[in-house]
């Protein structure tokens, strides 16, 4: 494959993982937002923060109030983030491609397209946000559907996958630094209020609300939060899970391709020290010395992907 066209599907896939990561912690904040007392100022700002583009948002608006975050991460067309231009970005990489993709795969994206652009066109009333949020990750939902169920498990299919999975564990892991200090074990086993609250922000944020209260029982604590997303094989946004399948999509292109790459080796590399962390209780003394030190080496591991594979 060409590595401009590998290049389109790997970025194609990140940025629309990026705004469904982008609508979930919305949503997550919204509901925490809803259920407080105070208006979640402080939850709304490291929406902004974790958006990378706090500078700008400084710059145009003198408060982290709920009408300002949302327009400006949801269609704000200066933030290169916002979700608005993600999906644009998205859609014209996948255009790029469009005879590598399935005639579902590509209605998928292109249909959500036009359906966001509509809805996010004028500034967002709040009354409309959940069912527009809602309308961003059931298009990413099918989008992954459509891939899964139609598209050749090929080469073209490793490097969406690719592009996905390293997306994701790019925005579990800087959740779980955000709020590192929430999941010491210094922080109480089991207490309500606003540390409770905050864990939730965390794990809804990462679809994983739901799962993490059916395996624990509705036992929220530190540590089993630190567990759950960080080493859990079975949670599909854990750092663990995200390995698992880089690891394997990388072995599948070294086989297509008939030769062994730098990737698979830093992916297999950072998957062992996901694996070792867990034996050894990393998340009980240094998590986020652990925690930096992954961001870094996966966001080396895309670099590297790039060189390998010729993406331009």
């Amino acid at each position: 494959m060409l590595g401009r066209y590998a290049d389109n599907l790997y970025w194609m896939a990140r940025y629309l993982e990026r705004s469904e990561n982008m609508a979930r912690r919305i949503d997550a904040t919204l509901h925490h937002a809803l259920t407080q007392t105070n208006d979640g100022a402080a939850e709304w700002s490291s929406v902004i923060v974790s958006n990378g583009n706090a500078a700008l948002f400084n710059e145009k608006f003198s408060g982290h109030s709920m009408a300002n975050v949302i327009n400006f991460v949801l269609r704000d067309q200066a933030n290169t983030n916002s979700v608005m231009s993600l999906l644009g970005k998205a859609r014209q990489n996948a255009r790029i491609v469009r005879t590598a993709l399935t005639q579902e795969v590509w209605q998928s994206l292109n249909e959500s397209w036009i359906s966001y652009e509509k809805a996010l066109k004028r500034p967002i009333n709040i009354r409309d946000l959940p069912a527009i949020l809602e309308s961003i990750v059931k298009g990413s939902s099918l989008f992954r559907g459509a891939l899964y169920g139609t598209m050749l498990h090929n080469d073209i299919f490793n490097f969406v996958r690719l592009g996905t999975f390293i997306e994701r564990a790019d925005n579990t892991a800087r959740i779980i630094d955000a709020k590192y200090h929430r999941l010491l074990p210094t922080a109480s086993a089991l207490v309500g209020g606003p540390d409770q609250s905050q864990w939730e922000v965390m794990l809804r944020s990462v679809a994983a609300w739901r799962s993490f209260n059916w395996l624990n029982k509705g036992r929220l604590d530190p540590v089993g939060v630190a567990i759950f997303l960080i080493f859990d094989k079975r949670m599909p946004r854990s750092l663990s899970f995200c390995y698992k399948e880089i690891s394997s999509n990388l072995h599948d292109l070294e086989m297509a391709y008939g030769r062994q790459y730098d990737a698979g080796d830093t992916a297999r590399a950072l998957a062992q020290t996901i694996k070792d962390g867990e034996q050894n209780n990393i998340h009980l003394s240094n998590l986020h010395d652990f925690i930096t030190s992954f961001i870094s080496t996966n966001n080396q591991l895309s670099l590297t992907i790039a060189k390998d594979f010729n993406l331009n």
